[in-house]
């Protein structure tokens, strides 16, 4: 036996294949060698790795690549030949499983392994063959639903249209799965919550290359609504609920009005959650209780604000609120604002909405600003009742408003009036937080009366349409418009809201905040006529950033006949945070030769 030993000083280690003997004079005091330890001496073996080469129809090449076994082995560390042997082994069965949910049931695979220069290569050839084609689809219905001819009518239209719009296509499970899936929603959608889908069967004809699909579905009995129980409730009153409850005991069953109900809930800040459901007795008279469970928000939130516009500068702001006021689910507001050209302090109280969608505010409060040389504090007191819902906004107010307002030659007064008012917000966008496609229209119109409260009579117009339009992939097209007028023989005696000013970030860009309008003495006052329009190209360039060019036009004057609009152009940057949309835009203001970095962000917390 051959030993190779490396000697240090007293210690000596030598090498026998398997063994390693350790000997030292220090540990040998008894003149007895010591064996202290033993262990495998060996190369660290090379991972195994594979490469696989694909030759398949590129409608599927991605969906093999995604749930094949021999593609998720090639990167896991339980790789081993044996692995890849028994992965080839149940490969053809396992790609014909993966394509018939494509609609192909003649498939063929091959596959080859090869070593190429030092490495395994794994050729797999897939042929397709002709997909199975849909021939029909048939509905087989039992249940209540026989009694109710007109409902099964438009059920078995329903189910008719679902179908003929995919015989003739190519069979795949995910078309199948979704016909089953509407079809049981459909009969679920009103007045048998209970149904049940009995058999459902796609029947393969391999060599005709045919599927014809079968479903049966049990309708179950009819029901109409019970009492509502609510659940979850402690800080609130149960009035809060039962005011948003549209669903009379014995009405018909629907879906989409339990759904609407859930919405409306969820949407009141005293909510943290809500659920609305119904319960389904299994014997007649078929009366299904419905059940609200909710879980409560916290009576009281402060919450802080801090953000940065190029328009109004830096602000800071805190608002507080309170869901209980008078133990009748009010809302208690108050907000302060602090910007550097603009602040306010307000308190509102708001009644929430009831059934018919209405909600009602109450509001009082202070606000200042310094704008292009135009000093203004106003004092408002009002009330308001609005309707909202995701698409549609409507707001009528009536509102007390005193100002007192001075230029920077010194001259002042105090103008104040009764206005009643009437907005309409109108969205159709596919996202509101990020819209692409689709557009918002804005409108109003209000006024006030010399007779009552006020002192000049007017009456106020205005509009704001912004469309979003997809260019391709990666482009967005935004176009805005925005009109308004003042009708009142002379804009003295109106106060400085119901009239226009323009320019700055969302309006005319290249030009400071609100610095378009009626030049008085080197102060800009505002007019009774507005103009703007904005045309704006964004380009994804980096995941949630998009790089822009625009154009603005507009402004604001005393009359159509003297407005004198201007122009504006430049490039920005747009990101899509967490909190909303945020701009940075580079303007040149043609007209005055001047560029301007116009910027605005916001952060709650």
């Amino acid at each position: 036996m051959q030993l190779n030993c490396l000697s240090l000083g007293k210690v000596a280690f030598c090498v026998n294949h398997g063994f390693v003997l350790f000997n030292s004079s220090l540990f040998y005091p008894l003149g007895a060698g010591l064996l202290v330890f033993s262990t495998t001496v060996a190369a660290a073996e090379a991972p195994f790795t594979y490469r696989v080469v694909l030759r398949a129809d590129s409608s599927v090449s991605s969906l093999l690549e995604q749930y094949l076994e021999i593609f998720k082995l090639k990167d896991s560390p339980r790789n081993s030949p044996e692995q890849l042997s028994r992965s080839l082994e149940f490969l053809p069965q396992a790609v014909a499983d993966l394509l018939a949910t494509q609609g192909y049931f003649n498939t063929k695979t091959v596959s080859e392994m090869k070593t190429e220069q030092g490495q395994t290569v794994v050729y797999i050839q897939v042929e397709l063959g002709e997909p199975v084609v849909i021939h029909g689809a048939k509905l087989n219905v039992s249940g209540a639903v026989q009694d109710n001819p007109e409902r099964l009518a438009v059920l078995e239209s329903r189910f008719q249209e679902r179908s003929d719009a995919i015989i003739g296509t190519s069979f795949t499970q995910s078309e199948w799965d979704d016909l089953k899936k509407r079809t049981l929603a459909s009969f679920m959608a009103r007045d048998y919550p209970a149904s049940v889908m009995s058999s459902s069967e796609a029947i393969i004809d391999p060599e005709l290359k045919t599927a014809q699909l079968n479903i049966t579905m049990d309708s179950g009995p009819a029901y109409v609504y019970g009492p509502v129980q609510i659940h979850g409730l402690q800080r609130y009153p149960e009035k809060l609920v039962r005011d948003l409850v549209d669903l009379p005991e014995g009405a018909p069953y629907r879906r989409s009005q339990l759904l609407n109900l859930q919405t409306e809930l969820q949407n009141l800040p005293h909510f943290a959650s809500a659920l609305v459901d119904v319960s389904l007795p299994a014997d007649a008279p078929f009366i299904a209780p419905v059940q609200i469970d909710v879980q409560e928000s916290p009576l009281n939130k402060v919450s802080t604000n801090l953000g940065y516009s190029t328009n109004t500068g830096a602000q800071a702001g805190v608002d507080y609120r309170y869901l209980n006021l008078f133990d009748r689910g009010w809302i208690f507001n108050s907000k302060l604002e602090i910007k550097q050209k603009e602040q306010l302090f307000d308190i509102a109280v708001a009644i929430p909405k009831v059934s018919s969608g209405w909600e009602h505010n109450g509001y009082i409060n202070y606000a200042s600003s310094d704008i292009e040389g135009l000093q203004s504090d106003n004092y408002r007191i009002g009330v308001s009742r609005n309707w909202i819902e995701r698409r549609q906004e409507h707001y009528i107010s009536l509102q007390y408003l005193a100002e007192r307002r001075q230029i920077s030659n010194g001259s002042s007064d105090r103008p104040h009036s009764l206005t009643l008012n009437y907005k309409t917000i109108v969205r159709d966008l596919d996202s509101l937080k990020d819209p692409r496609h689709g557009y918002m229209l804005q409108a109003e119109i209000g006024g006030a009366s010399e007779q009552v409260m006020s002192d000049v009579s007017f009456v106020r117009a205005y509009g704001n349409a912004i469309h979003y339009n997809k260019i391709g992939q990666e482009g967005i097209l935004a176009l805005r418009l925005e009109l308004g007028q003042t009708f009142t023989s002379s804009a003295i005696g109106v106060p400085t809201e119901w009239l226009f000013r323009a320019g700055g970030m969302g309006s005319v860009r290249g030009y400071d905040y609100q610095s378009l309008g009626v030049d008085i003495d080197g102060s800009v006052v505002p007019g009774r006529v507005l103009a703007t329009s904005s045309i704006e190209y964004q380009h994804l360039v980096y995941k949630d950033w998009r790089a822009a060019i625009f154009y603005d036009y507009g402004g604001a004057g005393a009359d159509w006949r003297t407005l004198n609009p201007v122009r504006g152009a430049g490039i920005g940057a747009r990101w899509l945070s967490p909190v909303g949309q945020i701009g940075a835009d580079i303007a040149y203001g043609i007209d005055k030769s001047q560029f301007r970095f116009q910027f605005a962000m916001g952060l709650a917390f």
